[in-house]
């Protein structure tokens, strides 16, 4: 599968010991580096000779790792995936690469594996992308499929085995985005007092989603040691993920606005402390926020499932957990400027947050207009003055005012 890579070293004494140095570039593309490793014989006592014997020795690893990255005149696309894979081991969060390893093998592979790269077309891409849309592919899950394989063709282009990248300004088909649902107000007090009720994991779960807007792996990562009551400040900076049944655990987030530090909710305070307590006292304390009775981790899968069946209990079936976030953010979006729900959420860009609560800020808006409706009201001809005004073909103009406080929770919700 893979071009024979020759590799040209030289030995240098250094602090007297014989090395081996060699330029070639790190995983068969890219800019060429200097590489060096010790021999392990000293210059002197005669040890050139076998100092040469090592460096090929050395020489033939370097050339046998490099030729692992470099593909054939034109191998196939499965081969060109394969080799990809390998080369973003590096560079990637394991959860992210064993997702892309799982789209190549279940779809990319067994549909466009057998082509070669140099023969593979920009219909045969867009066709691909249109029976993934037919099969029912989220469009998230879709955009993941993009990056395999306009990745797999810009090393191709890199390593010179194509000339261009066929699926460049491939536009995805369009497929209607999810829309989530907020509870209303009224729901929201209503739930919060059923969730006493609820045992742990799933009262921290949703509490922690409700009050302070968390994603879920955000939720399953949240430690005690993240949260501070003596500054009152909790603080988003270890997350747990699942896929395909394997649960991920890092010190990191989705985004660089995703690790944030949000003050503590005072009404949560009494019961997180309590929780805390009451870990360390039943004697499964492991450091998690929100963990199994029996001090076991919890799993992302399983915190979706539990809370999901409590918030059916609640009336609300097909509500998920991450609608509780979007929740939180729109009872906070009627209070404070979209760009605290920005922060508050985590977005990296605020176009993400008007994006998804645009329907806030027509309430404001209409709001605005009201503000100014109620001022030209006071403008308006009475009935008497329209008698005296208006001549016979004047039928005198009324305006209806729309009331911020006549929209209804129920649209809210549905927005």
């Amino acid at each position: 599968m893979a071009s024979q890579t020759k590799i040209e070293g030289y030995l240098v004494d250094d602090r007297g010991v014989w090395t081996v140095r060699a330029r070639f570039a790190t995983g068969g593309v890219g800019k060429k580096k200097l590489h060096s490793k010790s021999t392990g014989l000293k210059v002197s006592g005669h040890n050139k000779r076998k100092a040469e014997i090592e460096m090929n020795k050395i020489l033939r690893e370097w050339e046998k790792e490099a030729a692992k990255f470099v593909p054939s005149s034109n191998p196939l696309f499965k081969e060109c995936v394969q080799i990809w894979l390998e080369r973003k081991r590096l560079t990637l969060k394991e959860n992210t690469l064993d997702s892309y390893k799982v789209i190549a093998k279940a779809h990319i592979i067994p549909q466009l594996g057998s082509k070669r790269i140099a023969d593979l077309t920009r219909d045969d891409i867009r066709r691909y992308y249109e029976k993934l849309a037919r099969n029912g592919i989220t469009a998230n899950t879709l955009k993941k499929h993009r990056v395999v394989i306009h990745g797999v063709l810009e090393d191709a282009v890199l390593d010179e085995i194509v000339a261009v990248n066929v699926s460049d300004h491939i536009k995805l088909p369009k497929i209607k985005k999810f829309e989530g649902t907020a509870l209303s107000e009224q729901q929201v007090l209503d739930m919060l007092i059923k969730l006493e009720e609820q045992p742990e994991p799933i009262r921290a779960a949703v509490t922690l989603a409700l009050a302070y807007g968390l994603r879920r792996s955000e939720i399953c990562g949240l430690r005690w040691k993240d949260i501070d009551f003596q500054n009152n400040v909790l603080k988003v900076r270890n997350t747990v993920t699942e896929f395909a049944g394997t649960v991920y655990e890092a010190e990191t987030t989705k985004t660089k606005a995703s690790c944030r530090t949000l003050y503590l909710v005072e009404q949560t305070i009494p019961y997180l402390q309590n929780l805390k307590t009451a870990q360390r006292e039943q004697g499964f304390y492991n450091g998690k926020v929100c963990a199994n009775p029996d001090g076991r981790p919890v799993k992302p899968e399983y915190i979706t499932r539990a809370c999901m069946r409590f918030i059916k209990e609640c009336g609300h079936d097909g509500v998920r957990l991450h609608d509780l976030r979007h929740t939180a953010a729109t009872i906070l979006a009627k209070r404070v400027p979209i760009k605290q729900v920005q922060a508050y959420l985590g977005h990296e860009d605020i176009q993400t947050t008007l994006s998804i609560y645009t329907h806030i800020l027509d309430e404001d808006s209409i709001a605005t207009s009201n503000a100014m409706g109620d001022f030209l009201a006071k403008a308006e001809p009475t009935e008497k003055q329209n008698d005296e005004i208006c001549s016979g073909n004047c039928s005198g103009l009324s305006t209806k005012i729309i009331r911020f406080d006549q929209i209804s929770d129920e649209r809210i919700s549905q927005a």
